[in-house]
């Protein structure tokens, strides 16, 4: 059982890391990329974990069988390869959370897993650095890696408030630069909202200050002329020109996305209930935009209902509210400070998984965040042996 532990999370580290090797090694190999290759690897190994450890799982599956045997279906009434692919990325992290509730953790195994995060993320502002200085600022996956850095930054302000120790907010800090230095206005809002709002600050205090210095910090990043320029079409803006329908705004900057959600918003409506297919978008843009321009849509909520319909982003969130329901349960009962740090991060990073799928194809990114969310949820389940207090 060890060795699988290590073995398996190695190999998650692995495939998260892989990606962002591009600057260094062939972006295709054997006619595919390295994304590709890396979340084919984790879906295999995860299938084979499974087989091994099935009868240990603990993961709740329950929870998210709506949302599995609806896309399961789908797949095998409406087939295409595309949609093929896009059903085992939407599968896998489901797969991830059941092989990481399979193990049995302690203190070693979760300070082992702790360094080898906080090892990926080096790794990847330092690759993030050398692209800046030495690539002429070409940064790999530059909308994925705030997802992958928030976990990172989710679970240092976690320790930060368990062990009142200021060195872990530095950590946070600097990995805060990243959203900041590449203006992702998704990213900067997700970093702070996890500095206000994660659920181990219990003092009232402490949660005051923070919401207060939040609220501050955004004021203060929303007026600096880089996310102004990006913010709105005019290149400046108020904090009464924004708009959560951001889409139809009339001050916004949507990067393009506006132009993408008209083409979707008549496929929606011809069919809200069960949508049109996983991935019936693709001949729809290619109509539209001409094959080299087509890709989809940067919002998990317009492409769920367009593929799976209402039926399917009902089935959708319901996995995360009862995810959410039942992890909080467990945390207001909870007194081991692993399993209370996994907790409480599991339940901000919900809340933050929900804000990036408004701007972005989380779903799909999931060696980016998927596949370790996941695995927190199971790790959260898992059954624990007796832990040290977190130092």
């Amino acid at each position: 059982m060890n060795k699988d532990f290590y073995a398996y999370y190695r190999i998650m580290i692995f495939t998260a890391i892989l990606p962002y090797l591009i600057l260094f090694i062939p972006s295709r190999i054997a006619g595919f990329n390295l994304t590709g290759w890396s979340w084919v690897i984790m879906l295999l190994a995860s299938i084979y974990y499974i087989i091994k450890l099935y009868a240990k799982k603990t993961f709740p599956v329950l929870f998210w069988l709506p949302w599995i045997i609806l896309i399961a279906v789908y797949i095998v009434f409406d087939f295409t390869w595309a949609g093929l692919q896009l059903t085992f990325q939407y599968l896998l992290p489901v797969l991830v959370g059941i092989v990481a509730s399979s193990f049995v953790y302690d203190n070693e195994k979760m300070n082992w897993l702790f360094k080898q995060i906080l090892l990926l993320t080096a790794a990847i502002i330092a690759i993030y650095l050398y692209s800046i200085y030495f690539m002429d600022g070409m940064t790999p996956n530059t909308a994925a890696t705030p997802m992958l850095l928030s976990i990172a930054a989710a679970l240092s302000i976690g320790v930060m408030y368990i062990t009142n120790k200021v060195r872990y907010l530095i950590l946070f800090g600097l990995l805060f630069l990243v959203p900041l230095l590449e203006v992702t206005r998704m990213g900067i809002l997700v970093f702070v909202v996890i500095y206000m709002l994660h659920f181990a600050n219990k003092k009232i205090l402490y949660k005051s200050v923070a919401i207060a210095s939040g609220a501050a910090l955004i004021l203060i990043v929303f007026n600096t002329d880089a996310v102004q320029e990006k913010m709105f079409k005019e290149g400046k803006g108020n904090i009464t020109d924004l708009s959560f329908d951001y889409y139809n705004s009339e001050f916004m900057n949507t990067s393009g996305r506006s132009t993408f959600i008209e083409y979707y918003e008549r496929g929606i409506s011809e069919s809200p209930i069960w949508g049109n297919g996983p991935r019936s978008d693709l001949n729809l843009l290619k109509d539209e935009l001409g094959a080299e321009s087509a890709v989809e849509v940067c919002n998990d909520y317009v492409a769920v209902r367009y593929y799976y319909g209402n039926v399917g982003l009902a089935a959708l969130l319901l996995g995360f509210v009862c995810t959410y329901i039942s992890v909080y349960r467990n945390f207001r009962k909870e007194n081991n400070p692993y399993r209370y740090l996994i907790h409480s991060t599991v339940m901000i990073l919900t809340i933050t998984f929900l804000m990036f799928m408004y701007t972005d194809n989380i779903l799909k990114y999931t060696i980016f965040f998927p596949n370790i969310y996941f695995a927190l949820i199971g790790m959260s389940y898992a059954k624990y042996e007796e832990v040290n207090p977190i130092t």
